[in-house]
């Protein structure tokens, strides 16, 4: 095993460790209160944020990648990442403390764009050598929703002290 392929799958690993630990938190939360508050909401949308920021270094090296199992198990981690956030968000939606139009990305709501995502990567499942010539434009929606998530959680951060 080369030293790259050890790191990739280091950081597969991680990632799933990632997202396994924090969906059970985000689950417990979710479940255990009624309304959330601003600090939940500020937890929930950093996990999310930091769990595509994981995704996007998966993406930025799936060029290199020569094992197509490889590429198939990041296709794997990544949508089942995005489908993690696309389906705890609602739960989330309804009692966060924001407005409804700020949960928007390019004039689209995120939920449609996180599903376009989950799509991308199903396909990519199946057909995983098309990862390496698609990685640049995954990369780019990816890493666009992860920043709106850590935008999102900065906007309610600085709500919160200002308040």
């Amino acid at each position: 095993m080369e030293k790259d392929s050890v790191y990739i799958h280091y950081l597969i690993g991680d990632l799933e460790s990632y997202v396994i630990d924090n969906k059970a938190k985000i689950e417990k939360i979710i479940n255990s209160r009624e309304n959330l508050s601003v600090e939940d909401s500020l937890y929930i949308f950093d996990k999310f944020s930091n769990s595509l920021k994981k995704t996007t270094n998966l993406i930025k090296l799936s060029r290199e990648i020569e094992d197509t199992g490889t590429l198939r198990t990041v296709s794997i981690i990544s949508s089942e990442t995005i489908a993690w956030i696309m389906f705890t968000l609602p739960s989330v939606e309804s009692v966060i403390p924001v407005f409804m139009e700020n949960l928007m990305i390019d004039k689209r709501h995120i939920i449609d764009a996180l599903g376009e995502l989950l799509l991308e990567f199903d396909e990519l499942i199946e057909n995983p050598e098309k990862l390496r010539s698609a990685n640049r434009e995954l990369f780019v929606m990816v890493n666009d929703i992860s920043m709106f998530f850590g935008h999102l959680s900065e906007i309610m951060r600085k709500g919160a002290v200002e308040n």
